[in-house]
């Protein structure tokens, strides 16, 4: 087919999308995993997608330059690195940032929570990545995997929370809460915490793994959970929890199966405070702490 007729055939098309109506059908937050994915290709890109709108007639994406991107790709240009000098003039989001380098956590002390998944390469997946739908950051990881697949420990611990009664709210209910989010410019722990992780399972590994640091893993967006697994049980590592889902999310709120992962997270808990593993390190450090954390087996 003719390239230029090609072009006007797609472009007087085009111009009967609804765009409003395709952003809802294919979600905000899915829509920007899925760019973010895309964009996070390539290492070196000093830029990353942070905001994603609509009019009547486009799709506007917005980027933002990221600092550490910028400083990894200069001093990869320099045949000798003494000589590059860089100098941070600001951050993205400053609160994120932290002074921890979580070398004190041992190798393979993870295992992989979805049984054949690996860890995602794509940024926008991992820790750190903007969450703009919801005015705040990820904090944990986005392993993609098929609806109802089986769901596992990382470690030994005991449950501490296990929401087996978990209703699912509304999208109007949850919309609401997501305004409320954009207004204060952050996302309120009770929402993210109760609503935008939909059913989720808690394990508190005590002391065992990292000598005077508590560590809580957090497995969101189930579709179920085993039995057994209630509050107070014990919990050995490998041991299933629960299957796959899309709980609190938009797709979950419609009841399909759309959008399906497991979002986890492992919380580290010690006297100078608390913060999510990975919390602040440029995107090619916490890749690093991942592939050495993370067995198969």
């Amino acid at each position: 087919m003719d390239d230029d007729l090609l072009t006007n055939a797609l472009t007087e098309a085009a111009k009967g999308v609804d765009y409003s109506r395709f952003l809802i059908e294919i979600k905000y937050d899915s829509a920007m995993d899925q760019i973010g994915s895309h964009f996070s290709e390539e290492e070196n890109l000093p830029y990353r997608p942070l905001l994603l709108t609509s009019d009547e007639s486009a799709i506007n994406l917005t980027f933002v330059l990221d600092r550490d991107r910028i400083a990894s790709y200069v001093t990869s240009l320099a045949t000798n690195a003494d000589i590059v000098s860089f100098t941070p003039v600001g951050t993205v989001n400053p609160e994120m940032r932290t002074e921890d380098s979580f070398d004190y956590l041992p190798d393979n002390m993870l295992l992989m929570p979805c049984p054949g998944i690996v860890t995602p390469k794509w940024s926008n997946l991992l820790p750190n990545a903007p969450r703009a739908y919801r005015s705040g950051t990820h904090r944990g990881i986005d392993f993609p995997s098929p609806y109802g697949s089986e769901i596992q420990s990382v470690a030994s611990g005991v449950v501490i929370r296990a929401d087996r009664n978990y209703m699912e709210v509304t999208n109007q209910f949850r919309e609401s809460l997501l305004e409320k989010a954009a207004i204060i410019g952050r996302t309120p722990s009770d929402v993210f915490e109760h609503i935008l992780f939909g059913r989720a399972v808690f394990i508190d590994h005590g002391l065992d793994l990292v000598e005077g640091k508590r560590l809580v893993s957090i497995y969101a967006h189930l579709s179920e959970i085993a039995d057994g697994i209630v509050v107070g049980a014990k919990v050995a590592r490998g041991e299933t929890l629960g299957k796959v889902g899309n709980s609190g999310t938009s797709d979950g709120a419609k009841g399909n199966r759309e959008s399906a992962h497991l979002h986890f997270e492992l919380i580290i808990q010690d006297k100078t405070g608390e913060r999510y593993m990975g919390q602040g390190l440029p995107d090619r450090e916490l890749k690093k702490l991942l592939n050495r954390l993370f067995v198969s087996e």
